[in-house]
């Protein structure tokens, strides 16, 4: 990672190759949440979506005099606030077991403290649920669930991936579960 100097002296991150950097064009160019009829659109870059952005892999460029300053994605979602992007990761965990018992609280607990928290002691967020999915027999399964949130940054996202397969991996033997849910969002913006 590369530290740059925005035009008015503030420290601002060049993020290299594969992540997402809006170049602001300070003459020419500038980023826009209202469309030509002031109707909100997403917000644009000559003509570009932030969505069609995002897609884009932006290689790192040496810094000279002429080249604009770098923001990065969430600098233009959340000016200001010094966000940077993380992925956002869900698991969604059945409590159902095939013998008809639900995984109780102390069982949860004990999964969490063994299993989650030492791959994740930097935090994570628990919620309990409710839901239902159609099971390989074709049977509609309604049950409680239990929610794990988890943010990772992005530079981890890989590793933190391996250790999130190990999680769904280990409650799926132990519970005897046809799946554990998983949803990943990448980026979305984090600010402490």
């Amino acid at each position: 990672m590369t530290g740059l100097l925005s035009k008015k002296g503030r420290a601002t991150r060049w993020l290299g190759a594969g992540t997402l950097l809006i170049v602001a064009m300070f003459a020419a160019t500038s980023l826009s949440a209202a469309g030509p009829s002031g109707s909100t659109t997403s917000p644009s870059v000559q003509g570009e979506t932030l969505s069609s952005l995002l897609a884009q892999d932006v290689s790192a460029t040496p810094v000279t005099a002429a080249t604009p300053v770098a923001l990065s994605a969430c600098d233009a979602i959340a000016p200001g606030v010094g966000s940077e992007p993380w992925v956002r990761v869900e698991l969604y965990f059945g409590t159902s077991q095939p013998d008809g018992e639900a995984v109780t609280d102390e069982e949860w607990q004990a999964f969490l403290d063994e299993e989650i928290t030492p791959r994740f002691p930097d935090g994570l967020t628990v919620l309990d649920g409710y839901g239902q999915f159609l099971n390989s027999s074709d049977v509609i399964i309604a049950e409680e669930s239990i929610v794990l949130i988890i943010f990772v940054p992005l530079e981890f996202a890989a590793s933190s991936s391996d250790l999130i397969e190990e999680v769904r991996d280990t409650y799926e033997t132990r519970f005897e579960q046809e799946s554990v849910l998983r949803a990943d969002s990448e980026p979305v913006c984090i600010s402490f």
